[in-house]
């Protein structure tokens, strides 16, 4: 479908979103079950999902529907793509951090809505495309689909794009000497080229805004940045399934509720309470050809049930804690945040850089970079300091490296676990 369609119709949807985030509760209730109740009729017409649910699938029994995993997604393109022809829809593929990619379609209403909710995100985190803002993006297959396109029509003028480098020094110098108001990149990018800042004693001199995604973002970064650039970072939570949320100013991540249904479920399938960590399930609202229905997007997310003093609506979340192939699952069961162990390792100085790899539920690698091997003495450190966040004694092993392998798509990785996902 034209880029100049989906851009048209964005606009009218995005002016349309600027007046819904502050919607009182009940219109934007009525807003989703109206187009749930669209969503779910779409549904009906796709065999894989009368399949699925034994029957058209109903509005009242929605929360009792079974979820859709990540690894019958290919049985559902097939059988979408068996109904439509392939100009009725874009394809989109999902980089696979689960260990499984898979190919998503999309209809116009779906691409309008995305588009409109990330312009959204970005006009309301103060970016304006009329000065100067730098974008850190992977140009390719990685890249989110909305990023890949403006960056090949070239439709963001006043715009540079620019392919991360492990380079830090000489990406920090390029984006000073673009001097920009507006940065939008990948934390772990960002948090090297602050202490890069850091280092050298120097920052940007015009920056304002800036925007992360496609990573989580830790507490760690947005103090350095506050410290080092006097700025807040304004994050969002993308996928390619669809663009879930966005942080406001006053800290908050709100759901696109009008692009799609965010249920945060724990471990028994139940909504888990707020303050409580969970997996993110998805349902589309405008995605008509390829609609996903209680999806778990592989995530996980702190629940909220507050409002925000921001004086939007929107539904929010408290905290996203990221893919479940990246949480380090524990012998006992529970789930751990790795940033846990990152902040044990965070303010070491005789690790340049590190990463922590999970090999198995109580063995870890940690992938360092320094200047001279680690001592009996700092490994003991560590090793206590691991042992005193699990709970528990864990193996665990130290790998010195020249560099810290990227991952696939380029991007480095903190935290990595080994364990397959969760069924």
């Amino acid at each position: 479908m034209p880029l100049w369609s989906v851009l048209a119709g964005a606009a009218a949807r995005y002016l349309a979103l600027r007046r819904s985030q502050y919607w009182d509760e009940e219109t934007l209730r009525r807003y989703q079950q109206d187009a749930l109740r669209k969503t779910l009729a779409a549904a009906a017409e796709i065999p894989f999902y009368a399949q699925h649910y034994g029957g058209a699938p109903r509005l009242e029994d929605f929360g009792k529907l079974p979820r859709l995993r990540r690894a019958e997604v290919r049985a559902l393109n097939q059988s979408v793509r068996a109904l439509h022809n392939p100009t009725d829809f874009t394809a989109g593929r999902s980089s696979g951090s689960t260990g499984m990619p898979a190919e998503f379609l999309f209809d116009r209403s779906h691409q309008v809505g995305r588009f409109a909710a990330r312009a959204r995100y970005l006009f309301e985190s103060g970016w304006n495309p009329a000065r100067r803002n730098v974008w850190l993006v992977f140009r390719g297959p990685y890249m989110e689909p909305d990023d890949a396109r403006l960056v090949n029509r070239r439709a963001l003028l006043r715009t540079r794009f620019i392919k991360p480098s492990t380079d830090f020094v000489s990406l920090t110098r390029q984006i000073r000497d673009i001097d920009p108001v507006v940065i939008y990149t990948y934390p772990e990018y960002l948090g090297e080229i602050l202490k890069v800042l850091e280092r050298e004693g120097t920052r940007f001199a015009s920056i304002e805004t800036i925007l992360s995604g496609s990573e989580v973002l830790d507490d760690a970064v947005r103090a350095h940045a506050r410290d080092i650039l006097g700025v807040e970072i304004a994050d969002s939570y993308g996928s390619t399934e669809g663009f879930v949320a966005w942080q406001c100013g006053a800290g908050s991540y709100h759901i696109n509720a009008e692009h799609l249904i965010v249920e945060i479920l724990d471990a028994a399938g139940r909504p888990a309470s707020a303050g409580e960590t969970g997996r993110v399930v998805i349902t589309t609202l405008e995605n008509h050809v390829m609609p996903l229905v209680r999806y778990e997007i592989g995530d996980y997310a702190i629940a909220s049930n507050e409002g925000c003093k921001c004086g939007r609506t929107l539904p929010t979340l408290v905290r996203i804690l990221g893919r479940s192939i990246n949480m380090f699952r524990l012998r006992d069961g529970r789930l751990l945040s790795p940033f846990e162990l990152v902040e044990v390792l965070r303010d070491r100085g005789d690790l340049r850089q590190f990463q922590i790899v999970q090999e198995a539920e109580d063995r870890y690698t940690l992938n360092f970079v320094a200047d001279t091997p680690l001592s009996t003495k700092a490994q003991e450190e560590i090793r206590a300091d691991f042992s005193q966040v699990l709970s528990t004694n864990a193996h665990l092993t130290f790998e010195r490296l020249a560099e810290i392998p990227r991952a696939s798509g380029g991007k480095f990785m903190t935290a990595i676990s080994r364990l397959a996902p969760l069924a």
